[in-house]
């Protein structure tokens, strides 16, 4: 007599078709045409007027201004028409979230991140520059490489302490023959001690003798590192009794091979905001297109599955 034994499912098999069960109502509404018809147009708005803001509100800030402008007019002659499609309505409803978002979230990652890597490109480079100088002969810089006597002085640094906790580091950079006005700052963030430490960048370096200038940004959302520098420097001007230039030049301390890290840095801050708006924005405005897209719910009597719908009846176009 021979016994059959039936193998049971294995517990990552069920996983499995659990999950593929509980996502699929999800997954029937991605496919249904009315819901695409919601979500995607709106969701294609909010991508172009961030990329644009972002990377076009520095060379064409009224025509960003204009698009914006234009993308709400659009918004408000759909309502217009709402009775000829019953998802121009909801669209409609979305499409002002969208530029709001797009927009706001375009200058925002512009002004923090995208607006330095584009100072950089614009900006010249120095060499040989001599820490005594005027730092007004060099006011268009981006990168400077100091002559080879150059350094940072950090017995002569000090940390300044904001709200938020970091330390804002300032420290003089200096050459044998400098005079007690101090025009060129090295300055760093949580890499110092309250007064004569200074660690920041390639500051420790003897072969280190170049600077990747600080800029300042708009401020339309905060301000930037920049005014906190000046902070430091104020303060280190007071605690050793130094003399600054009323605009000195801020710099972090770099060896030749590397003024192009700050510009790849900001760089990839402006990938990683820009990647993160488009799975806020994408997740929130599916929420809302589901809410909008309102999908019917089968009758029992009815041979044939009801096909959902948005807000309105049946996704059908009158004539």
């Amino acid at each position: 007599m021979q016994t059959q034994t039936q193998q049971k499912p294995s517990s990552l098999a069920t996983g499995w078709a659990s999950f593929k069960k509980s996502i699929a109502p999800g997954l029937a509404v991605l496919k249904n045409t009315a819901f695409l018809a919601i979500w995607v147009p709106q969701f294609l708005v909010f991508t172009f007027l961030l990329i644009f803001y972002t990377y076009g509100f520095m060379a064409l800030p009224s025509i960003c201004v204009v698009l914006s402008a234009f993308c709400l007019m659009v918004a408000g002659s759909l309502t217009a028409f709402s009775k000829q499609a019953n998802v121009l309505l909801p669209l409609a409803m979305m499409l002002p979230i969208a530029v709001i978002a797009g927009s706001v979230g375009g200058l925002y990652t512009y002004d923090v991140y995208a607006i330095y890597p584009m100072f950089y490109a614009n900006a010249r480079t120095y060499s040989d520059v001599v820490p005594s100088q005027s730092s007004a002969a060099v006011s268009d810089a981006g990168k400077l490489i100091f002559s080879s006597s150059s350094y940072v002085d950090t017995s002569l640094s000090v940390g300044y302490v904001t709200e938020r906790g970091n330390t804002f580091c300032a420290a003089p950079v200096v050459d044998p023959s400098q005079q007690k006005q101090v025009q060129f700052w090295a300055v760093g963030i949580n890499c110092c001690s309250n007064a004569g430490e200074f660690t920041c960048d390639s500051a420790a370096d003897p072969k280190a003798t170049a600077g990747v200038v600080v800029f300042d940004n708009v401020g339309y959302f905060s301000d930037s590192s920049f005014d906190q520098y000046t902070k430091a420097k104020k303060k280190a001007e007071a605690y050793y009794g130094l003399f600054s230039t009323a605009y000195p030049t801020y710099v972090r301390w770099v060896t030749d091979d590397n003024l192009d890290m700050l510009s790849n840095e900001f760089r990839l801050k402006t990938f990683g905001a820009l990647a993160a708006w488009f799975f806020l924005y994408g997740v929130i405005s599916a929420g809302i297109a589901y809410l909008l897209y309102k999908p019917k719910k089968p009758k029992a009597s009815a041979g044939l599955l009801a096909a959902a719908a948005p807000i309105g009846g049946t996704f059908d176009i009158k004539a």
